[in-house]
């Protein structure tokens, strides 16, 4: 038995030095290695041994087995380097660059709008983006049937239809607040955060509201029907029209640079008493005069106001002791002037070659 294993090894090391091919080492394997072979058999026949050849026969038996292995490990290791081509590597020359994934640029944008008023002392708040039409139009003194509801065109949820309505169902009747499923909808504004902020609050509050707001409303080069706002609330003793305006322009200077200028435009919002606009001279061309703004040489650039006395009652604040006011900008629009886009729904494409700009 022991000579059988000897002249085994012997006989594979000396056909697998002449192998000269991967097909033909593989036979060589299949010869010397396989379960039906003469090597297998001697290691199965091991058990029929006398007890005391047995450890002997099996150690030589499994060294033969290992060996045998080697050589053939070894030989595929020269067939390979025999097929490989020789090729001299520059090992100075820089690697490829590897693509690193980035902010999109609304996400950029609106970090940049919250840190220059985080430096201004306001506070970050986030709110649910499915509401219910108590906080979204009621308690912002747009009551039902009311004509103002027009302005917001409005996509209302389907009872069991979706998870988010169904966590705000959950949120609500935890609370002990009675807001019906069938009035949950998709928020038209971030609006409905000043008075769900103020539950938790005491003035004075200087506090933003950034997030995503929904529109049923016809899409084109400066409409969406998913965009983001970024909402303001200010509450304290003796606040002004002036304080309003003064954080406005120091917002906008500081974002657009200092030679802007601005002007405010009286409006109409529910929410606010007095309303007004904020515009901005362009920055296209100069207040010159323009495609962009209408050949006016102005940008409407915020929605803002003095908060209603109905809402701050609404908001539990005692509107004889406490003034406060509010602004709402539409930050896609604002990321569209700073960085000249000319089409809103790039921004929701997915077009690698739009993002990669940024």
């Amino acid at each position: 038995m022991e000579d059988k294993l000897k002249k085994i090894l012997s006989k594979a090391k000396k056909e697998i030095k002449n192998i000269s091919s991967f097909e033909d080492l593989e036979k060589i394997r299949n010869k010397f290695l396989g379960r039906q072979k003469e090597l297998s058999q001697i290691l199965r026949g091991i058990k029929d041994l006398p007890k005391k050849e047995k450890p002997k026969i099996g150690k030589l038996g499994n060294e033969v087995r290992q060996k045998i292995e080697r050589s053939i490990r070894e030989k595929e290791k020269e067939l390979n380097e025999e097929e490989s081509p020789e090729v001299d590597i520059d090992l100075t020359i820089p690697g490829e660059k590897i693509e690193h994934g980035h902010l999109h640029p609304l996400t950029q944008f609106m970090r940049k709008v919250i840190d220059i008023f985080q430096r201004m002392g306001f506070e970050v708040v986030e709110g649910s983006e499915v509401e219910s039409a108590k906080y979204n139009f009621d308690l912002l003194n747009i009551p039902k049937n009311h004509p103002a509801r027009d302005m917001w065109d409005t996509y209302y949820v389907e009872p069991g239809q979706s998870i988010l309505a169904k966590r705000q169902l959950a949120r609500s009747k935890k609370s002990n607040k009675q807001e019906a499923i069938s009035d949950l909808l998709l928020r038209t504004h971030t609006s409905p955060m000043q008075i769900r902020s103020m539950q938790k609050r005491k003035p004075p509050v200087r506090l933003i509201v950034p997030g995503r707001v929904f529109r049923h409303e016809a899409t084109d080069a400066s409409h969406e029907t998913t965009f983001y706002q970024c909402e303001g609330l200010v509450i304290d003793q003796e606040v002004k029209v002036t304080d309003l305006i003064g954080t406005v322009q120091l917002f906008l200077k500081t974002l657009f640079g200092k030679k802007v200028k601005t002007r405010v435009r009286p409006h109409y919002y529910p929410f606010t008493e007095p309303s007004m606009d904020f515009d901005m001279s362009c920055l296209l061309c100069e207040g010159e005069g323009c495609r962009v703004c209408g050949q006016t040489g102005w940008l409407e650039m915020m929605g803002s106001g003095l908060v209603h006395p109905k809402v701050l009652k609404n908001m539990n604040v005692d509107p004889e002791k406490y003034t406060g006011f509010a602004f709402g900008m539409g930050i896609d629009r604002f990321m569209m002037l700073y960085y000249g886009i000319d089409d809103i729904r790039l921004s929701y494409q997915g077009d690698l070659r739009f993002l990669k700009q940024f």
